[in-house]
């Protein structure tokens, strides 16, 4: 029993001195707060008296501050103002005068810097920018948590005008972008890009009045590009679907992210997308579709025709898809399909001088292997045969040939071999004396 009554003397002994602890503890912070308000309280003070002493001394005389003085005390009066805020220990009713004073420091720094930057003299552009993003905020939250006021002595014309200061700073974030581009920090002009996209969203009060000097689209084939230009590729791929909707440069837009696919060393990739842009607007990436032709004749010949046939199938009068397919084909010997598909080049670009002398040269090489069976023909009649049809055939040559020398008259050496061997073997020997002469 005495165990007992001890073992309760001592809780209750031991919970007295918690009790002392807690009220201890709930005492100093209770002093930490009051002096915390304190101090925001006298930072709030002090920056208002600065913003009064100089607002009184550029009253009564303009020239009273040179311009980097006023830049000097603002950038003071900001930090001060901000360090109060950020404190959170501002009495609500106090916050949107709180607000308004700092609105009142970086309003004037905003405009000495676009100042500066408008007359091409040197400025903190990272000032520029960091002020901006505390302007804005601080106009929003000015406008939150001010109470309007109505009638002729209320705050509602002000509001009002400090709506529109607000609507009319989402272009100083391209602004921003830019410069912080220009001198090379893209995280800090990637990050203001994306402020200028998403302005109407993050101050919502401002949407219906606020119109950006341009659409968003545009920021973000801004923001792409410098991505691209710093190797950011993930931040670059995530700008792409609304750069690539700028339709003043969707075409570079494409051709960008596809060349960052070989940058990045993923060949397979670069093919996959080259080869979905080509069959989305075949006409618009006839170069690229050339390069991807390439790409698929060492991939396999195969590979190429089925790359070809799938751009003829989007569009049949692409020229280097049609030459693609001949190729194949002719490579296959398949000869009357190849001329099939250069005679269609001819029909798409009449000058065109490589199907001319392709489709020629198809005809010279089917003559020219049909001619190489001649002497193990045995039977004279089927030889002669022989020997008439490859006539006729080399005859068949000629005007493709000569289409394509009409192509390339400056350039005898393209065409004029070809020519002799077929005006030779179908009896006409001035003319082939003549191709002979340009040898």
């Amino acid at each position: 029993m005495k165990r007992i009554i001890l073992s309760l003397i001592l809780i209750l002994g031991v919970g007295g001195a918690y009790a002392q602890v807690d009220k201890a503890a709930a005492k100093a912070a209770a002093a930490a707060l009051k002096a915390a308000k304190k101090e925001a309280n006298s930072q709030m003070s002090t920056a208002q008296k600065m913003f009064d002493t100089m607002n009184t001394a550029l009253q009564q005389d303009p020239k009273s501050m040179v311009e980097d003085q006023i830049l000097e005390e603002c950038m003071k009066g900001s930090e001060l103002i901000g360090k109060a805020i950020k404190s959170g220990h501002i009495d609500e009713k106090k916050l949107g005068d709180a607000y308004k004073l700092e609105n009142e420091f970086t309003l004037r720094i905003n405009n000495i810097l676009l100042s500066r930057a408008s007359s091409n003299e040197p400025f903190d552009t990272v000032l520029f920018y960091n002020n901006l993003r505390a302007m804005t905020d601080g106009l929003h939250n000015e406008l939150q948590h001010t109470k309007v006021q109505k009638g002729e002595y209320g705050n509602e014309k002000y509001l009002e005008s400090r709506k529109t200061n607000l609507a009319n700073s989402g272009d100083y974030f391209i602004y921003a972008a830019q410069f912080e581009n220009d001198c090379h920090r893209v995280k800090n002009a990637l990050e203001a890009y994306d402020f200028a996209m998403n302005y109407t969203t993050t101050y919502p009060e401002i949407a219906s009045i606020c119109k950006l000097r341009i659409p968003a689209e545009q920021i973000a084939y801004y923001a792409f590009h410098a991505a691209h230009e710093a190797g950011m590729y993930d931040e670059m791929d995530k700008y792409y679907d609304k750069a690539v909707t700028f339709a003043d440069g969707a075409q570079g837009t494409k051709q960008v992210k596809i060349q960052s696919f070989l940058e990045r060393g993923d060949t397979a990739k670069w093919a996959e997308s080259a080869k979905e842009i080509c069959l989305s607007a075949p006409k618009e990436n006839e170069d690229l579709i050339q390069i991807l032709l390439a790409y698929y004749q060492k991939a396999g010949i195969d590979k190429m025709e089925s790359f070809a046939d799938e751009v003829i199938a989007k569009d049949k009068d692409i020229l280097i898809a049609n030459y693609g397919k001949a190729f194949v084909k002719f490579a296959a010997k398949n000869y009357e399909e190849a001329l099939t598909y250069y005679k269609r080049c001819t029909e798409i670009k009449a000058d065109y001088y490589d199907a001319w002398y392709q489709a020629g040269l198809c005809k010279y090489s089917e003559a020219m292997e049909l001619n190489s069976t001649i002497s193990n023909i045995k039977n004279q009649k089927l030889a002669k045969e022989t020997l008439e049809k490859t006539k006729a055939l080399f005859g068949e040559a000629i005007p493709y040939l000569e289409k394509a020398r009409e192509c390339a008259p400056d350039e005898p050496h393209k065409w004029a071999f070809e020519l002799k061997q077929c005006y030779t073997v179908t009896g006409q020997s001035a003319k082939a004396a003549e191709m002979d002469a340009l040898l």
